[in-house]
């Protein structure tokens, strides 16, 4: 198979580069895809136009093995696996911040924003936050444009088309939670993303999953059997400034031993963009939606749904849809319209049929059009699924119908326990 372009030389003007796979594992008979990942020194275009979407199935994966003795030196050897990589991840940013017409001053001012609630909030994800940018030879203000990218783009014009983002399906057992989703995002942005697996530091517990360039943690489950998914929401009053959701993610994987801590935890960050967060352990499966004026989180047994509009009352008002065009009620519809009147899920891979609807219909798996203008390529860029009794996160590339291509698996032993695995067959 061929090589793939650039996935961000729509956004800087650069040239295709390549990439070796490192950690991940292929399902059993599927060869890892060939793809290739952004050129990261490549000189900046106009970020208008760039060439056709990449499929992002065949992107090719990398595992960040992450550790150190503190903060910092974790955040130092986590830049010295990918700098150029977390250097190109916040410049591709810039120019999507650009293309929305927000300046300069007003990204670098809403990071240092964020960052200033990062380190309240949590001091020592500030610490490694800094040093992943040290480590990368960027100020930490520059790594903002990626970590609290979220919060940046709440000052788009709300009336601009954004992508539609993320649709969730969880299944809540005594012992047999589960959760899936895909996440859905820029289709420029399709290998600006690794697989991880961090080692705890004290007082933490190990966790696994993905993440873009330069967070330290975005979605997958740790040790304790907790796990976590992201869907964006949108409301009136979104601001930036606040925590950022993706450092919310990362502390909740990091020190979470139950659902009910990581909804404690969530509800201690200062946060000013609106999502939901879906938590699962293995007896439970919580939607918690965060609004810039609370939060409110619901579980029930059996099966529940969500996409990218608000559904619980004590925070629905105000909330608005992603944009003019979203079908997010319509992808809602389709999700739990699958399941309802199913039985039990003899685990989350079971759950793929639920995600996986016809992608010319534009709803769930979402791969976009050619001829789609930048910044309304909408492409689902990764296939999750969470199996807390396990311990256990399997990812891949692209939309469900694909996810048997190349799955990641990460299998977590208890906290306490030696020998976790990493990815592998």
């Amino acid at each position: 198979m061929t090589s793939l372009p650039d996935p961000l030389a729509g956004l800087r003007g650069g040239q295709a580069g390549s990439q070796t796979a490192a950690g991940s594992r292929p399902s059993a008979g599927s060869p890892a895809a060939p793809g290739s990942p952004a050129a990261p020194e490549a000189g900046r275009g106009s970020g208008r136009a760039g060439p056709a979407p990449v499929d992002a199935s065949q992107v090719k994966t990398t595992t960040l093995h992450v550790h150190g003795a503190d903060a910092r030196s974790r955040g130092l050897q986590r830049a010295a696996q990918a700098a150029a990589r977390i250097r190109a991840t916040a410049r591709g940013y810039d120019e999507l911040f650009a293309h929305y017409d927000i300046s300069q001053r007003q990204v670098r001012e809403a990071g240092r924003a964020s960052l200033d609630a990062l380190r309240a909030w949590d001091p020592e994800q500030f610490a490694e936050v800094s040093a992943v940018a040290t480590g990368s030879g960027m100020q930490v203000t520059d790594l903002a444009s990626t970590v609290a990218r979220t919060e940046i783009l709440t000052l788009a014009d709300k009336s601009r088309p954004q992508p539609s983002e993320c649709s969730t399906v969880g299944w809540q057992a005594p012992g047999a939670s589960a959760a899936a989703q895909t996440w859905d995002w820029h289709a420029e942005f399709a290998a600006c993303w690794h697989y991880q697996r961090v080692s705890a530091l004290p007082g933490e517990v190990d966790h696994a999953g993905f993440a873009e360039y330069g967070m330290l943690g975005k979605i997958g489950m740790n040790a304790a059997g907790v796990g976590v998914i992201l869907n964006i929401l949108n409301h009136r009053d979104d601001a930036p400034g606040g925590v950022p959701v993706h450092a919310v993610l990362a502390g909740l994987l990091a020190r979470a031993r139950t659902a009910a801590e990581a909804v404690e935890l969530i509800r201690s960050a200062g946060t000013t963009s609106s999502s939901v967060l879906t938590v699962v352990d293995p007896d439970t499966v919580v939607m918690v939606e965060i609004s810039p004026h609370g939060t409110a989180a619901h579980s029930q047994p059996g099966w529940a749904g969500h996409t990218n509009h608000f559904l619980f009352p004590e925070v629905a008002e105000g909330g608005i849809p992603l944009s003019g065009t979203s079908r997010s009620e319509e992808r809602l519809a389709s999700v739990t319209g699958r399941y309802e009147g199913a039985g039990p899920p003899a685990d989350a891979d079971a759950l793929i049929p639920l995600l996986a609807t016809d992608p010319a219909a534009g709803l769930v798996s979402q791969v976009p059009a050619p001829d789609a203008p930048f910044g309304e390529r909408t492409a689902t860029l990764v296939t999750v699924r969470l199996d807390p009794a396990l311990r256990r996160a399997r990812l891949s590339p692209g939309i469900p119908q694909y996810a048997h291509r190349a799955t990641a698996e990460f299998v977590l032993d208890p906290p306490g326990h030696a020998g976790a695995e990493a990815p592998g067959e």
